[in-house]
């Protein structure tokens, strides 16, 4: 019984780490689908209605998270995981604060890669305003 109890608290300990770790990674396709919620009928009929096919409108559908099709390296230009962890970071326990900041710095993260020009010529913004995903 001895050893159980410290070996039971150092695993509770590693899996609050691990947790708060896991709900720290960055809340960009929940971000997106706020902002640009006119085009869940087109992200649903394009992608399905599943939560992660929904990823595929900055992601190449089958292939890791990091291959990005051409409007998430447009996306990605503004927004970085790094300067997400470095935001909730300095908000430090102030969950609030780092949820806001965060938020502020995606969307306009969001709105820069609405003026980078797709492979028509036209802007990625001139596509959302359209009613089409950006491709």
């Amino acid at each position: 019984m001895k050893r159980v109890c410290p070996l039971v608290v150092a695993t509770l300990v590693v899996t609050a780490l691990l947790a708060r770790h896991a709900a720290a990674l960055p809340p960009i396709n929940t971000e997106w689908h706020m902002k640009y919620s006119a085009l869940k009928d087109a992200v649903v009929k394009t992608y399905g209605e599943e939560s992660t096919a929904k990823c595929n409108v900055c992601h190449i559908a089958g292939k890791g998270k990091k291959e990005r099709n051409a409007y998430g390296m447009a996306v990605s230009k503004f927004i970085t995981k790094a300067q997400i962890a470095k935001i909730k970071e300095d908000a430090g326990d102030d969950t609030d604060k780092a949820t806001e900041e965060s938020k502020k710095y995606i969307l306009e993260g969001l709105a820069k890669a609405e003026g980078e020009k797709a492979a028509d010529g036209k802007t990625y913004g001139e596509a959302i305003k359209a009613g089409k995903l950006p491709q």
